[in-house]
């Protein structure tokens, strides 16, 4: 798998402390996209499956974890690779959220199946800037839709989605990094 970072504890893409994916590539190139430094793969390095796991197992060790949130990027254009990923993490969490840029309508009905076996919640759709509205929490853009596999998660992000939209400012080495949904902000 491609992936660019991995951090926790976040709390401002999804409910508890999670770790975050955020995986590299993604062809959609929404316009003000928050991560187009993780469109192109390019000198990335693959990791595999198994390699990711056992950071996450190292990072359950010695602290709580809530959840998984994958974001990027869009982490299900490693299809075969989040499933993997997925199917494993269930052995730590049922709490796993994936972020894509592509609709679940749109998907074939073998992918649809695998991922409303192994994801819990699903937020799906484009980023579109026009439909960035500060209400809409732990979404993007108003078009994309939160969807619950896992129907017993449902309460637990019905409470968290209340709060609103939250950012969180990690330091990863020299550079600060901004985790959260941003309000839209205009063009000038």
């Amino acid at each position: 798998m491609y992936v660019d970072r991995i951090i926790y504890p976040i709390f401002s893409l999804g409910p508890g402390k999670r770790v975050v994916i955020w995986t590299k590539g993604c062809t959609k190139r929404c316009k003000n996209c928050s991560n187009p430094e993780l469109w192109d793969v390019g000198k990335a390095r693959k990791r595999s499956v198994r390699e990711l796991f056992q950071i996450i197992v190292n990072i359950n060790k010695e602290n709580r974890v809530d959840g998984i949130t994958f974001t990027g990027g869009d982490p299900l254009e490693q299809f075969g690779e989040i499933i993997e990923f997925a199917k494993l993490l269930k052995n730590l969490t049922d709490d796993i959220l994936v972020y894509t840029g592509d609709y679940f309508a749109n998907f074939d009905e073998e992918k649809k199946e695998k991922i409303r076996e192994n994801i819990g919640v699903l937020i799906d759709g484009p980023y579109i800037h026009e439909l960035n509205f500060k209400d809409v929490n732990l979404r993007g853009s108003k078009n994309q839709n939160i969807i619950y596999f896992n129907k017993n998660l449902r309460n637990k992000y019905e409470k968290y989605l209340k709060k609103g939209r939250m950012i969180q400012n990690v330091m990863m080495g020299e550079k600060i990094i901004s985790v959260g949904i941003h309000n839209r902000q205009e063009e000038l």
